[in-house]
């Protein structure tokens, strides 16, 4: 039998001109930073509203917001650039990397009085056994894809894939350099979040394009952990 882990509750999602999302997404912003380096800035928001609005501890930025159902795209859309001009700097062209982005939450827990730490992992070694402790506390799990290495400019990407009704599984996206967030996980696939779309992702080619093309410190996780 296959073990699934999941999030508990839904996850996060916006209304997009009448379509509900599966997380943010970048693209969608009026913050020309934001759509073009700011998948971080986008994880980062969707595991703090996720944090507040499934588990209650009245953050005062998220006021307003509808605790079921699709966020309002603008409403979504001011909530990205104030946090990211106030926790999740952008370097241009460059986006945010995981230590400037464990900073900004950490910083966010720390304004709001949030009962969470944060940090950020470097070693792979006990990569799945971290992503399914934080799913089985219903903690949603940022992780990096790292950008190719040495050869920081190459072309080498890992598939994202589409369910099928059948079962199957079909490559219809790739990324490097970019944050998405595992909301549920098997022995073999990632359920993630990226670009407002639902993805899955083979543990195996991950682990592989880690180790091959890109680096496993940058192609690691934010491991978020409640405070006693």
């Amino acid at each position: 039998m296959i073990h699934i882990l999941s999030l508990q509750h839904p996850y996060i999602s916006v209304d997009v001109h009448g379509r509900a999302s599966y997380g943010g997404g970048q693209q969608y912003s009026p913050d020309p930073m934001v759509r073009r380096c700011g998948c971080g800035v986008i994880a980062a928001a969707d595991l703090l509203l996720y944090l507040a609005l499934r588990h209650g501890p009245g953050v005062s930025s998220f006021d307003g917001l509808p605790e079921d159902g699709p966020i309002p795209l603008s409403d979504y859309n001011d909530l990205i650039l104030r946090l990211h001009r106030r926790y999740f700097p952008v370097i241009p062209f460059a986006g945010i990397n995981g230590p400037m982005l464990m900073a900004g939450v950490l910083r966010f827990f720390h304004d709001h009085q949030m009962p969470f730490s944060a940090r950020w992992c470097f070693s792979q070694q006990r990569l799945w056994e971290r992503m399914e402790s934080r799913l089985g506390q219903d903690i949603p799990v940022i992780l990096s894809v790292g950008p190719n290495f040495p050869a920081i400019w190459g072309k080498k990407v890992v598939r994202f894939y589409k369910k099928t009704a059948a079962g199957t599984y079909i490559p219809t996206a790739g990324a490097k350099a970019h944050f998405i967030t595992v909301t549920g996980m098997d022995e073999d696939w990632l359920r993630i979040s990226s670009w407002g779309r639902l993805y899955y992702l083979s543990r195996t080619e991950f682990i592989g394009y880690a180790r091959g093309e890109s680096l496993p410190p940058a192609s690691n996780i934010l491991l978020v952990e409640r405070r006693a």
